[in-house]
């Protein structure tokens, strides 16, 4: 099973309703919209993309598949920027 973490080698802080980032590694500064905020603070913990949709589904008025699309593209992005690490357990 696939799960998801957030890399702490990032700063971040609250502008409004999204959050700004730095990762020191790569002295790159990231601004994420709502929604990727929302699954950036879950992301705390390890969890799974149908983890991350159940709550977001609590948020927001989306379908399960919608959320499941939107979530693995914000993951795979994050991970691309090295925001967030994959792993499997």
């Amino acid at each position: 099973m696939v799960k998801y973490i957030r890399n702490n080698k990032t700063i971040s802080g609250r502008l409004h309703d999204e959050l700004v980032m730095m990762d020191l590694d790569q002295g790159k500064y990231f601004s994420l919209n709502p929604v990727a905020t929302a699954i950036w603070d879950m992301l705390e913990k390890q969890l799974t993309p149908g983890e991350i949709c159940r709550k977001l589904m609590e948020q927001y008025e989306v379908d399960y598949a919608q959320c499941m699309a939107d979530v693995s593209a914000h993951l795979e992005e994050m991970v691309k920027l090295r925001l967030v690490i994959r792993s499997k357990s």
